[in-house]
Protein backbone atom coordinates (compact mmCIF):
# COMPACT_ATOMS: atom_id res chain seq x y z
CA UNK A 1 0.00 0.00 0.00
CA UNK A 2 1.35 3.22 -1.12
CA UNK A 3 -0.66 6.80 -1.47
CA UNK A 4 -0.94 10.29 -0.80
CA UNK A 5 -4.10 11.84 0.61
CA UNK A 6 -5.36 15.50 2.04
CA UNK A 7 -4.05 15.73 5.52
CA UNK A 8 -7.86 17.34 6.28
CA UNK A 9 -9.51 14.19 4.55
CA UNK A 10 -7.57 11.40 6.36
CA UNK A 11 -8.51 13.38 9.89
CA UNK A 12 -12.01 13.76 9.31
CA UNK A 13 -12.14 10.24 8.46
CA UNK A 14 -10.33 8.88 11.57
CA UNK A 15 -12.41 11.33 13.97
CA UNK A 16 -15.33 9.46 12.50
CA UNK A 17 -13.69 6.50 13.90
CA UNK A 18 -13.10 7.62 17.09
CA UNK A 19 -16.72 7.15 18.33
CA UNK A 20 -16.89 3.34 16.90
CA UNK A 21 -14.16 1.61 17.35
CA UNK A 22 -13.46 -0.23 20.77
CA UNK A 23 -10.57 1.23 22.78
CA UNK A 24 -10.91 -0.97 25.21
CA UNK A 25 -11.57 -5.03 24.26
CA UNK A 26 -9.76 -8.49 23.72
CA UNK A 27 -10.01 -8.54 20.03
CA UNK A 28 -7.25 -6.07 19.65
CA UNK A 29 -8.12 -6.00 15.85
CA UNK A 30 -11.33 -3.96 16.80
CA UNK A 31 -9.81 -0.93 18.63
CA UNK A 32 -8.37 -0.70 14.59
CA UNK A 33 -9.31 0.52 11.55
CA UNK A 34 -8.83 -1.05 8.21
CA UNK A 35 -7.00 0.79 5.62
CA UNK A 36 -7.86 -0.30 2.02
CA UNK A 37 -5.94 1.80 -0.75
CA UNK A 38 -8.01 0.88 -3.93
CA UNK A 39 -9.79 2.71 -7.03
CA UNK A 40 -8.43 6.33 -6.71
CA UNK A 41 -9.57 6.16 -2.97
CA UNK A 42 -8.73 5.42 0.65
CA UNK A 43 -11.28 3.05 2.18
CA UNK A 44 -11.85 3.79 5.71
CA UNK A 45 -13.63 0.71 8.04
CA UNK A 46 -14.32 1.55 11.80
CA UNK A 47 -16.48 -1.53 13.66
CA UNK A 48 -17.53 -2.51 17.21
CA UNK A 49 -19.34 -5.39 15.28
CA UNK A 50 -22.92 -3.86 16.37
CA UNK A 51 -21.80 -0.64 14.39
CA UNK A 52 -19.84 -0.44 11.19
CA UNK A 53 -18.62 2.66 9.40
CA UNK A 54 -17.64 1.69 5.54
CA UNK A 55 -16.06 5.50 3.88
CA UNK A 56 -14.23 6.54 1.21
CA UNK A 57 -11.78 9.65 0.74
CA UNK A 58 -10.56 10.61 -2.27
CA UNK A 59 -6.52 10.05 -2.26
CA UNK A 60 -3.50 9.21 -5.24
CA UNK A 61 -2.95 5.59 -4.97
CA UNK A 62 0.84 4.87 -5.93
CA UNK A 63 0.26 1.21 -4.99
CA UNK A 64 -3.11 -0.95 -3.64
CA UNK A 65 -3.52 -2.86 -0.64
CA UNK A 66 -4.72 -2.66 2.64
CA UNK A 67 -3.65 -3.15 6.55
CA UNK A 68 -5.25 -2.22 10.01
CA UNK A 69 -3.76 0.51 12.39
CA UNK A 70 -4.34 1.30 16.10
CA UNK A 71 -7.13 4.00 15.72
CA UNK A 72 -6.08 6.34 18.64
CA UNK A 73 -2.60 6.55 17.99
CA UNK A 74 -3.11 7.18 14.29
CA UNK A 75 -5.78 10.23 14.84
CA UNK A 76 -3.09 11.52 17.54
CA UNK A 77 -0.37 11.33 15.03
CA UNK A 78 -2.82 12.79 11.84
CA UNK A 79 -4.19 15.53 14.26
CA UNK A 80 -0.21 16.47 15.07
CA UNK A 81 1.02 17.43 11.73
CA UNK A 82 1.27 20.64 10.32
CA UNK A 83 1.29 19.93 6.53
CA UNK A 84 -1.56 19.59 4.01
CA UNK A 85 -0.37 16.13 2.52
CA UNK A 86 0.13 12.74 4.28
CA UNK A 87 2.10 10.09 2.72
CA UNK A 88 1.30 6.46 3.91
CA UNK A 89 2.96 3.56 2.74
CA UNK A 90 3.33 -0.36 4.09
CA UNK A 91 7.26 -0.72 4.70
CA UNK A 92 6.68 -4.32 4.68
CA UNK A 93 7.33 -5.67 8.45
CA UNK A 94 4.00 -4.91 9.76
CA UNK A 95 4.32 -0.86 10.48
CA UNK A 96 2.61 1.59 8.41
CA UNK A 97 4.45 4.59 7.73
CA UNK A 98 3.25 8.20 8.06
CA UNK A 99 5.53 11.33 6.33
CA UNK A 100 4.10 14.45 6.44
CA UNK A 101 6.73 17.75 5.72
CA UNK A 102 9.51 16.62 8.07
CA UNK A 103 8.21 13.97 10.28
CA UNK A 104 7.74 10.19 9.72
CA UNK A 105 6.40 7.45 11.81
CA UNK A 106 6.24 4.11 11.80
CA UNK A 107 3.70 2.71 13.32
CA UNK A 108 2.87 -1.26 14.06
CA UNK A 109 -0.17 -2.83 12.50
CA UNK A 110 -1.84 -5.86 10.84
CA UNK A 111 -2.53 -7.98 8.22
CA UNK A 112 -5.71 -6.95 7.10
CA UNK A 113 -6.33 -10.75 7.31
CA UNK A 114 -6.86 -10.12 11.32
CA UNK A 115 -9.49 -7.67 10.79
CA UNK A 116 -12.35 -9.44 11.80
CA UNK A 117 -15.38 -10.57 8.86
CA UNK A 118 -18.12 -7.66 9.72
CA UNK A 119 -21.62 -8.54 8.18
CA UNK A 120 -22.40 -5.44 5.78
CA UNK A 121 -25.77 -6.18 4.10
CA UNK A 122 -27.54 -2.92 2.82
CA UNK A 123 -30.90 -4.42 3.03
CA UNK A 124 -33.66 -2.94 1.27
CA UNK A 125 -32.76 0.75 0.40
CA UNK A 126 -36.63 1.53 1.06
CA UNK A 127 -36.19 5.17 2.37
CA UNK A 128 -34.70 8.29 1.29
CA UNK A 129 -34.53 11.27 3.65
CA UNK A 130 -32.92 14.34 3.71
CA UNK A 131 -29.71 15.13 5.67
CA UNK A 132 -31.08 17.83 7.86
CA UNK A 133 -34.73 16.51 8.54
CA UNK A 134 -32.89 12.80 9.32
CA UNK A 135 -30.30 15.00 11.90
CA UNK A 136 -33.67 17.33 13.22
CA UNK A 137 -35.47 13.77 13.95
CA UNK A 138 -32.65 12.35 15.85
CA UNK A 139 -31.71 15.52 17.56
CA UNK A 140 -35.53 15.98 18.99
CA UNK A 141 -35.87 12.14 20.12
CA UNK A 142 -32.74 10.54 21.22
CA UNK A 143 -32.31 12.47 24.90
CA UNK A 144 -35.65 10.38 25.77
CA UNK A 145 -34.17 7.00 25.26
CA UNK A 146 -33.62 5.07 28.40
CA UNK A 147 -30.01 4.54 28.82
CA UNK A 148 -30.53 1.41 31.42
CA UNK A 149 -29.89 -1.30 29.12
CA UNK A 150 -32.16 -4.05 31.38
CA UNK A 151 -35.65 -1.90 30.21
CA UNK A 152 -36.27 -3.84 27.29
CA UNK A 153 -38.20 -1.60 24.52
CA UNK A 154 -37.33 1.39 26.30
CA UNK A 155 -33.47 1.27 25.62
CA UNK A 156 -33.95 2.11 21.77
CA UNK A 157 -35.38 4.21 19.32
CA UNK A 158 -38.96 3.62 18.14
CA UNK A 159 -39.74 4.14 14.31
CA UNK A 160 -43.17 3.84 12.31
CA UNK A 161 -44.43 5.08 9.08
CA UNK A 162 -47.69 7.87 9.28
CA UNK A 163 -49.18 10.43 7.15
CA UNK A 164 -49.81 14.16 7.73
CA UNK A 165 -53.02 15.69 7.77
CA UNK A 166 -52.12 16.48 3.85
CA UNK A 167 -51.71 12.99 3.29
CA UNK A 168 -47.87 12.82 2.40
CA UNK A 169 -45.74 10.09 4.19
CA UNK A 170 -43.75 10.85 7.33
CA UNK A 171 -41.05 9.06 8.99
CA UNK A 172 -41.53 9.01 13.23
CA UNK A 173 -39.56 8.51 15.79
CA UNK A 174 -40.51 7.94 18.59
CA UNK A 175 -38.62 7.22 22.26
CA UNK A 176 -39.66 7.24 26.18
CA UNK A 177 -37.83 6.25 29.00
CA UNK A 178 -40.98 6.21 31.31
CA UNK A 179 -41.33 9.55 32.60
CA UNK A 180 -40.78 11.50 29.52
CA UNK A 181 -41.95 10.81 25.74
CA UNK A 182 -41.11 12.88 22.18
CA UNK A 183 -41.42 11.86 18.71
CA UNK A 184 -40.81 13.83 15.72
CA UNK A 185 -41.14 13.81 12.41
CA UNK A 186 -39.23 14.00 8.42
CA UNK A 187 -40.67 13.43 5.17
CA UNK A 188 -39.76 10.47 3.21
CA UNK A 189 -39.80 8.94 0.09
CA UNK A 190 -39.78 5.16 -0.62
CA UNK A 191 -41.35 2.25 1.29
CA UNK A 192 -40.88 1.92 4.89
CA UNK A 193 -39.66 -1.74 5.44
CA UNK A 194 -38.59 -2.16 9.27
CA UNK A 195 -39.63 -5.27 10.83
CA UNK A 196 -42.17 -5.34 14.28
CA UNK A 197 -40.24 -5.64 17.53
CA UNK A 198 -36.63 -3.77 16.81
CA UNK A 199 -35.29 -0.63 17.63
CA UNK A 200 -32.30 1.31 17.04
CA UNK A 201 -30.43 1.70 19.32
CA UNK A 202 -29.25 4.85 20.98
CA UNK A 203 -25.20 4.67 19.78
CA UNK A 204 -26.16 3.96 16.04
CA UNK A 205 -28.20 7.18 15.62
CA UNK A 206 -25.50 8.99 17.82
CA UNK A 207 -23.42 8.47 14.73
CA UNK A 208 -25.73 8.92 12.45
CA UNK A 209 -26.01 11.98 13.90
CA UNK A 210 -22.31 12.94 13.87
CA UNK A 211 -22.51 11.79 10.01
CA UNK A 212 -24.81 14.13 8.90
CA UNK A 213 -22.68 17.07 7.44
CA UNK A 214 -24.77 18.37 4.49
CA UNK A 215 -28.31 19.02 5.30
CA UNK A 216 -29.30 18.43 1.51
CA UNK A 217 -27.47 15.53 1.43
CA UNK A 218 -29.61 12.03 0.46
CA UNK A 219 -29.80 9.39 2.88
CA UNK A 220 -30.83 6.31 1.87
CA UNK A 221 -32.07 3.85 5.12
CA UNK A 222 -32.48 -0.14 4.70
CA UNK A 223 -33.04 -3.15 6.34
CA UNK A 224 -32.36 -6.24 6.84
CA UNK A 225 -33.41 -8.63 9.62
CA UNK A 226 -31.41 -7.80 12.13
CA UNK A 227 -29.76 -5.25 10.95
CA UNK A 228 -30.51 -0.87 9.28
CA UNK A 229 -28.22 0.83 6.98
CA UNK A 230 -27.83 4.35 6.77
CA UNK A 231 -26.02 5.51 3.28
CA UNK A 232 -25.25 8.21 1.09
CA UNK A 233 -22.85 8.51 -2.00
CA UNK A 234 -19.27 8.20 0.00
CA UNK A 235 -20.45 6.22 3.11
CA UNK A 236 -22.52 3.47 4.50
CA UNK A 237 -22.90 3.00 8.39
CA UNK A 238 -24.17 -0.44 9.45
CA UNK A 239 -26.07 -0.33 12.71
CA UNK A 240 -27.13 -3.88 14.30
CA UNK A 241 -31.12 -3.66 15.91
CA UNK A 242 -32.03 -3.92 20.10
CA UNK A 243 -34.98 -6.65 19.91
CA UNK A 244 -37.35 -5.36 21.84
CA UNK A 245 -41.35 -4.09 21.54
CA UNK A 246 -41.69 -0.37 22.05
CA UNK A 247 -44.89 0.54 24.48
CA UNK A 248 -47.90 1.70 23.23
CA UNK A 249 -46.82 4.65 23.53
CA UNK A 250 -50.57 6.76 21.95
CA UNK A 251 -52.21 5.26 25.31
CA UNK A 252 -50.18 7.95 27.39
CA UNK A 253 -51.28 10.42 24.84
CA UNK A 254 -54.42 12.59 26.51
CA UNK A 255 -57.01 13.09 24.09
CA UNK A 256 -57.81 16.67 25.72
CA UNK A 257 -56.74 19.18 28.11
CA UNK A 258 -58.25 21.81 29.91
CA UNK A 259 -55.41 24.06 30.81
CA UNK A 260 -53.19 25.78 28.11
CA UNK A 261 -49.89 27.27 28.77
CA UNK A 262 -48.44 30.05 26.27
CA UNK A 263 -44.20 30.56 27.51
CA UNK A 264 -41.48 33.11 25.69
CA UNK A 265 -39.11 30.47 24.84
CA UNK A 266 -36.13 32.20 26.12
CA UNK A 267 -37.31 33.40 29.00
CA UNK A 268 -38.67 29.86 30.01
CA UNK A 269 -35.40 28.86 29.81
CA UNK A 270 -33.62 30.90 31.43
CA UNK A 271 -35.96 30.72 34.48
CA UNK A 272 -35.76 27.27 34.27
CA UNK A 273 -31.78 27.45 34.18
CA UNK A 274 -31.68 30.11 37.29
CA UNK A 275 -34.18 27.50 39.40
CA UNK A 276 -31.90 24.49 38.41
CA UNK A 277 -29.64 25.43 41.09
CA UNK A 278 -31.12 24.72 43.91
CA UNK A 279 -33.28 22.04 42.45
CA UNK A 280 -32.33 18.72 44.11
CA UNK A 281 -29.57 16.58 42.35
CA UNK A 282 -31.52 13.47 42.62
CA UNK A 283 -34.76 14.00 40.74
CA UNK A 284 -34.35 17.88 39.81
CA UNK A 285 -37.60 18.45 40.97
CA UNK A 286 -39.12 22.27 41.06
CA UNK A 287 -42.55 23.42 42.13
CA UNK A 288 -44.57 25.04 39.35
CA UNK A 289 -47.70 27.03 40.08
CA UNK A 290 -49.42 28.42 37.28
CA UNK A 291 -51.30 31.30 37.39
CA UNK A 292 -53.37 33.45 35.20
CA UNK A 293 -50.43 35.97 33.88
CA UNK A 294 -47.62 33.96 35.11
CA UNK A 295 -45.44 30.78 36.09
CA UNK A 296 -43.76 30.49 39.16
CA UNK A 297 -41.11 28.26 39.76
CA UNK A 298 -39.77 26.60 43.26
CA UNK A 299 -37.14 24.62 44.29
CA UNK A 300 -35.83 23.26 47.70
CA UNK A 301 -32.51 21.35 48.60
CA UNK A 302 -31.68 20.01 51.98
CA UNK A 303 -27.74 21.20 51.57
CA UNK A 304 -28.09 24.31 49.88
CA UNK A 305 -31.43 26.42 50.04
CA UNK A 306 -34.73 27.36 48.96
CA UNK A 307 -34.99 29.26 45.21
CA UNK A 308 -37.82 31.04 44.30
CA UNK A 309 -38.40 32.74 40.50
CA UNK A 310 -41.34 33.66 37.69
CA UNK A 311 -42.15 34.07 34.31
CA UNK A 312 -44.90 35.75 32.63
CA UNK A 313 -47.53 33.61 31.07
CA UNK A 314 -50.83 33.13 29.32
CA UNK A 315 -52.86 30.81 31.36
CA UNK A 316 -56.25 29.54 29.94
CA UNK A 317 -57.91 27.79 32.52
CA UNK A 318 -57.77 27.42 36.62
CA UNK A 319 -54.70 27.82 38.29
CA UNK A 320 -52.82 25.20 38.84
CA UNK A 321 -49.73 23.78 41.11
CA UNK A 322 -47.66 20.72 40.34
CA UNK A 323 -44.04 18.96 40.22
CA UNK A 324 -41.95 18.45 37.21
CA UNK A 325 -38.31 17.33 37.06
CA UNK A 326 -36.53 20.86 35.79
CA UNK A 327 -34.39 19.08 33.13
CA UNK A 328 -36.98 17.27 31.17
CA UNK A 329 -38.42 20.67 30.22
CA UNK A 330 -34.15 21.69 29.51
CA UNK A 331 -33.64 19.03 27.29
CA UNK A 332 -36.80 20.00 25.23
CA UNK A 333 -35.86 23.43 24.82
CA UNK A 334 -32.20 22.92 24.13
CA UNK A 335 -32.93 20.14 21.10
CA UNK A 336 -36.00 20.96 19.17
CA UNK A 337 -35.64 23.99 16.88
CA UNK A 338 -35.64 27.38 17.70
CA UNK A 339 -39.21 28.74 17.72
CA UNK A 340 -40.49 32.11 19.68
CA UNK A 341 -42.98 30.00 22.06
CA UNK A 342 -43.03 27.28 23.59
CA UNK A 343 -47.29 25.63 24.46
CA UNK A 344 -47.90 23.53 27.56
CA UNK A 345 -51.22 21.45 27.55
CA UNK A 346 -52.34 19.96 31.34
CA UNK A 347 -55.07 18.64 32.98
CA UNK A 348 -55.01 17.93 36.35
CA UNK A 349 -51.77 18.11 38.65
CA UNK A 350 -50.77 14.50 38.36
CA UNK A 351 -52.19 14.07 34.40
CA UNK A 352 -49.51 14.60 31.89
CA UNK A 353 -47.99 17.36 30.34
CA UNK A 354 -47.77 17.53 26.77
CA UNK A 355 -45.31 20.08 25.39
CA UNK A 356 -45.46 21.63 21.89
CA UNK A 357 -44.32 24.55 19.84
CA UNK A 358 -46.30 26.70 17.48
CA UNK A 359 -46.30 26.61 13.75
CA UNK A 360 -44.86 22.87 14.32
CA UNK A 361 -47.24 19.72 13.71
CA UNK A 362 -44.34 17.24 13.36
CA UNK A 363 -42.95 16.93 16.92
CA UNK A 364 -44.78 16.34 20.41
CA UNK A 365 -43.14 15.89 23.93
CA UNK A 366 -44.93 14.43 26.76
CA UNK A 367 -43.56 15.38 30.27
CA UNK A 368 -44.75 13.18 33.34
CA UNK A 369 -45.56 15.25 36.62
CA UNK A 370 -43.86 14.45 40.03
CA UNK A 371 -45.59 14.15 43.55
CA UNK A 372 -43.49 16.78 45.63
CA UNK A 373 -45.40 16.40 48.96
Amino acid sequence: MDLYIDREELLRALGRAQGIVERHTTNLALSHVLLSAQEGRLRVTASDTQITLVADYPARIEQEGELTVEAQTFFQIIRALGEPTVHLFATGNNRLGIQCGRSEFKVVSLPAEEYPTIATQNGSQAMRVRGGDLRRIIEETLFSVSTDESRFGLNGTHLEEVTAEDGTPRLRMVTTDGSRLSFSEAPYEGEFAMGARMLLPRKGLEQVRRLVEDPDEAWSIGFSERSASFTTETLRLFVGLVEGEFPEYRKVLPSGHSRRVVLDRAAFDAELKRIAIMASDRNHSARFDFQQDKLVLSATSVDTGDARTEVAAELEGEPLQTGFNISYFRDILQKVAPSDKIVLEMGEALDPCIVRFPGRDDCLFVVMPMRLD
